[in-house]
């Protein structure tokens, strides 16, 4: 039996769903009774916790063969975020170990290698340390960019053209990678457990840059789409004029400065995977689900459409 956190994200429900269609017994973890029935209709056997509740946390983890472990994002309003991520990477450290955990797959990003200087990813460098500290089993799937976090400017794409961007300059590429390839990933990871630290740095087919991003969704809307590139200095007003708290702001522009300096980017001392959707595949999947597009007919292939 696996342990999956992040259900009723983007990664964690690709993990679930991937493990249950392979014939695995699944325990997901939800907050939210309100999104445990479709989980228990495929199969998944659901347990409402807290990440912060190391005894509920620990229970959960007994007796299984291991466990997909994130530290959820923070909602846009967020204030002492530094301070809740290292409350929940505790309640995990502590879990694991008194549970008895044999194996478990951690969620962090490219540029975790660093202990600062990228914003959030510093969260996932506090991870990979205290879960590392155990010296358990582990295997560190360090995600690159979502490709899905695109999505959020395409309602500006579909209504004016124009795709606001934070990454520049507009034709630099950088590391992408599908949620649904890092599920998958990481649910193969966890049915093949390994004895010590396995890292593994995932990203896309191929890289692009926002431009190619741009090429994308003109190609797929068949009409003119061109880069709305922000500069550094208006990154944080117009992040809390989106309803960002200023804390979350300031940890988002240095990530994405960290991005645009080439920070974020492969250690390469492990494994590097290239994933198999192409940014066309979620683009398309994305603007289908917005109503952009006409949806595919039945049985035809659909691409990644985002759900965290």
């Amino acid at each position: 039996m696996y342990v999956v956190t992040g259900a009723s994200g983007h990664t964690g429900s690709v993990v679930a769903r991937t493990l249950l269609e392979r014939g695995e017994r699944v325990r997901v973890l939800l907050r939210d009774e309100a999104k445990a029935e479709p989980w228990r209709r495929w199969g998944a056997e659901v347990v409402l916790a807290d990440l912060r509740d190391v005894a509920s946390l620990s229970l959960s983890m007994v007796g299984a063969q291991g466990a997909y472990l994130m530290v959820p994002p923070p909602v846009p309003s967020s204030v002492g975020v530094l301070e809740a991520c290292w409350t929940v990477v505790d309640a995990m450290r502590r879990a694991v170990d008194e549970s008895g955990l044999p194996h478990f797959v951690l969620l962090s990003s490219v540029g975790a290698q660093h202990s600062n200087g990228t914003g959030l990813v510093k969260t996932l460098n506090l991870a990979e340390r205290e879960l590392g500290s155990l010296g358990r089993p582990m295997t560190i799937v360090r995600s690159a960019y979502f490709m899905e976090n695109w999505g959020a400017g395409l309602s500006s794409v579909v209504s004016s053209g124009l795709l606001p961007s934070f990454l520049g300059p507009s034709d630099r590429e950088v590391h992408m990678v599908a949620t649904r390839d890092v599920g998958e990933t990481a649910a193969g990871m966890l049915r093949e457990p390994t004895l010590g630290r396995r890292l593994v740095e995932l990203t896309g087919p191929e890289d692009y840059s926002p431009s190619d991003v741009a090429a994308t969704l003109r190609r797929l809307l068949g009409r003119p789409v061109s880069v709305e590139e922000h500069m550094p200095a208006a990154q944080i007003p117009m992040l809390m004029d989106m309803g960002f708290s200023e804390e979350l702001a300031n940890l988002l522009a240095e990530l994405n400065d960290a991005t645009n300096r080439g920070r974020l980017t492969f250690e390469q001392s492990g494994l590097v995977v290239r994933g198999w959707t192409t940014l066309e595949e979620v683009l398309a999947g994305m603007l289908r689900a917005m109503g952009a597009l006409p949806h595919k007919e039945a049985g035809a292939a659909v691409g990644t459409t985002p759900s965290s």
